[in-house]
């Protein structure tokens, strides 16, 4: 009975200790050693975790595959997820460890899924929201997360600096998901081949219409130039750098449309490598960087070419209107080494500032690189004032130039100077609406791409085609207006030369029927007056047949014709001879 009662407490001590151990194993945290879970709200954890995981560092090789996600920024609340998921939090207080909720996993869920089925990869089983509690109790207590973008939420309370190691997300653009953010640049960069403000049939109606117009253009370019290079002229020097200017500017979308859209705007970068991504840096690649030096140094080279022309025209309406006053005027040509300077050495400046600023950058829609397809800074900076400058001063010396002619309307112009006003005055019409189209753009385009309400993406404004169209459409056409102004004087000369020739048609001598002359040879008199100034008077001529010298000397001024051989005779005829009509030796057939 003794024994028995030893052994009852001996059972009864170890069931309670064994009961005492297995409970305080099931409660045993640990301070968190993963150095991206550090300063999220909560220091310890408790092993194994809510997917399994029994040690940390199986949890550190687990979290290092979600790195690139993390980097992609596709939610704010990203990291803290996997932490709760991978690493709950443990508090004595508690018997089991608090994981993250569903609506956290499936906030997190909505904004990376896509972006993981964008690389190829499905949503990890491992994370099925339907694991985690619906809601935050005092049965089932769960975290809710900090909230997109930012707050907390009405579980545990989580500090304000919770995670520190989180890098800036692109919470605010519209389609974040197809957004990464480059550490090196800060900025957020769209992936290649996603459509974010235009679906791909907005793009294949973009691409047939700009690769027409731009062959068309560079056709009529290359014919232009060739032209121009062939001609002597001296007005059509004065048009050959704009023309040339204009012809490289279409050799540019002819390099676009060779090299394709992904070779031109797509690239890599160190960060996210494997990972084609829309150029914020153009000079990565060669096509893109090429692209971007012949269409802008060029193209702000023929803006300012255009001024030049400006000034010339102005220069001789002010000239013209001296000579028609009785000024002198010395007419001299202005400094063609100044113009040259200006014309190329300031597109050359503001091309190097844009490469070491490395602002190119391409364009979603079109595939192409430019300054400002990405950034409204460098287009405003870069390119809208420096055409709007340029586009100011050609205006202000053509308006002087045309009111001036005006003002005094017997001056004659010379035709090829008025023909010079006329074409760049329709020159500048396109230039115009071009600089409207750029400060369009400038003060509407983040509206079209910042979230407006992050919970209705209905009322996001959507961006217009025909902007992003017409843009390119009017730069092509200021180069099509210059080179059909240097082949039209071609082709009219060559229809007038056409219209000469189907006037002018010789007769076959074959068929032309000639009047029988009744006279065996030709008749001719030959009229030697003794002086050179033949007194008025009737004097009666006529000599048939050849005569020699001899004959003419002693030619008497009245004679008698002789009969002919057919025995007709000819009246003599008279000739009143003035002394203004015959001053020396003349024939009369």
């Amino acid at each position: 009975m003794k024994y028995w009662r030893i052994g009852v407490i001996y059972i009864f001590i170890y069931f309670a200790c064994f009961g005492r151990t297995d409970i305080t194993s099931a409660r045993t945290c640990e301070p968190i050693k993963i150095e991206l879970c550090r300063q999220i709200g909560y220091n310890e954890t408790s092993m194994p975790n809510l997917v399994g995981h029994e040690l940390q560092s199986d949890v550190d090789l687990t979290l290092q595959t979600f790195s690139p996600l993390i980097q992609y920024g596709c939610s704010a609340q990203l990291n803290f997820f996997l932490c709760a998921a991978y690493l709950p939090m443990c508090t004595p207080k508690v018997n089991n460890v608090i994981g993250p909720c569903k609506g956290l996993c499936e906030a997190v869920r909505a904004r990376c899924h896509p972006v993981l089925q964008s690389f190829g990869f499905s949503w990890p089983s491992s994370l099925d929201c339907n694991r985690f509690p619906k809601d935050n109790n005092h049965e089932n207590m769960c975290m809710e997360g900090p909230g997109e973008p930012s707050g907390t939420g009405s579980g545990l309370p989580v500090p304000s600096n919770k995670i520190k190691t989180q890098q800036p997300s692109c919470q605010y653009l519209v389609k974040s998901h197809l957004y990464v953010r480059l550490n090196r640049s800060n900025r957020c960069t769209p992936l290649c081949d996603t459509d974010i403000l235009f679906d791909a049939h907005e793009k294949h109606l973009a691409e047939t219409w700009i690769t027409t117009w731009s062959v068309a253009a560079l056709f009529v370019a290359i014919i232009a130039t060739l032209c121009l290079i062939l001609s002597n002229a001296r007005w059509d020097k004065r048009l050959m750098p704009l023309v040339i200017c204009h012809c490289l500017v279409n050799v540019s979308w002819a390099i676009r449309i060779l090299a394709g859209r992904n070779a031109t705007a797509c690239g890599y970068d160190p960060q996210f490598p494997g990972i084609s991504l829309l150029l914020t840096d153009g000079l990565s690649t060669s096509p893109c960087s090429s692209i971007f030096l012949l269409r802008y140094y060029f193209g702000m080279s023929a803006a300012i070419w255009v001024a030049i022309l400006s000034y010339r025209y102005n220069l001789r309406i002010r000239q013209h209107i001296k000579e028609a006053y009785g000024t002198p005027v010395v007419k001299q040509d202005p400094q063609n080494t100044l113009f040259q300077i200006a014309a190329f050495g300031l597109p050359a400046i503001q091309t190097v500032i844009t490469l070491v600023a490395r602002l190119v950058d391409a364009d979603e829609l079109l595939g192409t690189c430019f300054v400002g397809n990405q950034s409204d800074k460098a287009l405003l900076l870069l390119v809208a004032i420096p055409s709007l400058l340029y586009w100011m001063i050609s205006c202000g010396y053509l308006l002087t130039g045309y009111l001036r002619k005006k003002s005094l309307k017997n001056a004659k112009i010379p035709a090829h100077i008025n023909g010079l006003g006329t074409f760049l005055i329709i020159y500048n019409v396109p230039s115009g609406l071009l600089l409207l189209c750029m400060f369009y753009l400038f003060g509407n385009r983040e509206n079209w791409l910042i979230l407006i309400d992050p919970m209705n993406s209905t009322t996001q404004n959507k961006a217009p085609l025909w902007l992003y169209v017409l843009q390119p459409f009017l730069e092509l056409l200021t180069g099509v207006l210059a080179s059909a102004w240097a082949i039209g004087p071609r082709i009219t000369s060559l229809c007038k030369k056409g219209n000469v020739k189907q006037q002018v048609i010789p007769k076959n001598p074959a068929t032309i029927k000639y009047q029988q002359n009744p006279y065996n040879s030709a008749s001719y008199q030959t009229i030697c007056p003794p002086n050179s100034i033949v007194s008025t008077s009737m004097v009666s001529i006529g000599t048939v047949g050849r005569m020699s010298k001899h004959h003419i000397r002693k030619y008497s001024y009245t004679q008698t014709l002789p009969s002919l051989h057919d025995g007709s005779r000819r009246t003599r005829s008279s000739y009143r001879i003035t002394s203004a009509s015959l001053t020396g030796n003349e024939t009369v057939l």
